[in-house]
């Protein structure tokens, strides 16, 4: 892939300031482009980080690089990952000088895109994800630059929806390919046939990646990447799921403690701000 690399660099780059209109959405678009950055002598590192205002998705179609996030490890970043940058998150990156790269990119925010944050569908834990060369994903990313380009009334609602189809593209594909990875799979197989045959009750995942035979951090990041959530998240959502079948049959509290929840209010609370309407009001 390195040959198709031989050319003058290309740098597309389209800025927006949303307006109150766009941002009602939930997610809203602040800047779309295309860059090919030829083969070049590797840049100097003397400058401070970059932080954005704004999440980042970046899709590599050709060449590598490299990147660096919030623990100040580098990672190899090469064609077929989408490199996810974080609002408020020191970090760095860089095409190979021996390869460049052709990288799409979109910019957004908004609260929808703070709730992906937040229940780990984006993980600053997680900044690269292994999608693979997916015509799907390279046709969503220009789809954003021919929108932008265009620029007819609400174009932006029209890109945050594209950003939104993108991000569950994204997310399918690096699940598929890490699924299948010799290290993941019979370690989320276990952990997950652990999490369903005990999730009524206490689970130390420290002590189930002990088990199993990995560390805890690269057991976490093993199961997010495979799953999309964290290990306790999982388990919540389990609880939840399992709790929504009981609901109507059994009186609130007594729910609430088959499914592992000491505390019925707190499994209220949470119980309405995860599924949107309390566990009284559920059928």
């Amino acid at each position: 892939m390195a040959k198709n690399m031989d050319k003058m660099a290309i740098r597309e780059r389209f800025d927006y300031i949303p307006a109150a209109r766009e941002r009602t959405w939930g997610v809203y678009v602040t800047g779309v482009g295309r860059q090919v950055e030829p083969k070049q002598p590797r840049p100097s590192h003397n400058h401070p980080l970059r932080v954005l205002r704004d999440y980042c998705l970046i899709y590599i179609t050709d060449g590598h690089g490299s990147y660096k996030g919030h623990d100040s490890k580098w990672r190899r970043v090469q064609e077929g990952d989408v490199l996810a940058l974080f609002p408020g998150i020191r970090h760095d990156y860089y095409p190979s000088p021996k390869t460049g790269w052709t990288a799409r990119w979109v910019l957004f925010n908004g609260e929808l895109a703070n709730h992906w944050c937040m229940h780990d569908l984006l993980c600053v834990d997680t900044p690269v994800l292994r999608v693979g060369l997916r015509n799907e994903v390279t046709e969503g990313f220009d789809r954003l630059l021919d929108i932008a380009r265009v620029a007819s009334p609400f174009s932006n609602q029209i890109q945050a929806g594209v950003v939104m189809e993108i991000l569950a593209m994204v997310l399918k594909f690096h699940q598929d390919r890490f699924m299948h990875s010799r290290q993941a799979t019979p370690i989320v197989e276990a952990s997950l046939g652990y999490i369903r045959k005990n999730w009524g009750q206490e689970i130390s995942f420290e002590l189930l990646a002990k088990q199993l035979g990995v560390g805890y951090r690269n057991f976490r990041r093993l199961f997010q990447e495979a799953t999309g959530v964290a290990p306790h998240q999982y388990l919540l959502n389990f609880r939840l799921n399992q709790a929504k079948r009981l609901l109507g049959t059994l009186p609130v509290a007594e729910v609430a403690a088959r499914v592992g929840f000491s505390d019925s209010l707190y499994f209220s609370r949470l119980f309405k701000r995860k599924v949107g309407v309390a566990p009284s009001q559920w059928r």
